[in-house]
C-alpha cells in the first residue's frame, strides 16, 4: 500500500476517534464542573473550546493527507 493511502487511513481513523471522543465528552454530566487552576476557573465553556480546537486540528490533519506528494 502506498504511503499516501496509509497516511490517509490513519488520519481518517484519528478523525473518527476525535468525533466519538467529543460526542462522549459533551454528553458527560461533569462537563459543567469547574476546575480551578490557581485563581483561574476552567469551566464548561473552556472545555467546549478545547474540544472544538481538537476536532478542528483532526479535520485539518485529514485534509492535509490529500496534499501529500508521493516521492
Amino acid at each position: 500500500m502506498k504511503r499516501k493511502n496509509i497516511l490517509r487511513l490513519i488520519s481518517l481513523l484519528m478523525l473518527i476517534i476525535a468525533v466519538i471522543f467529543v460526542a462522549c465528552a459533551l454528553c458527560c454530566p461533569t462537563l459543567g464542573t469547574t476546575i480551578y487552576i490557581g485563581s483561574f476557573a476552567f469551566g464548561a465553556e473552556q472545555w467546549r473550546v478545547c474540544y472544538a480546537i481538537y476536532v478542528f486540528v483532526m479535520v485539518a490533519l485529514f485534509g492535509a493527507s490529500f496534499f501529500v506528494k508521493e516521492h
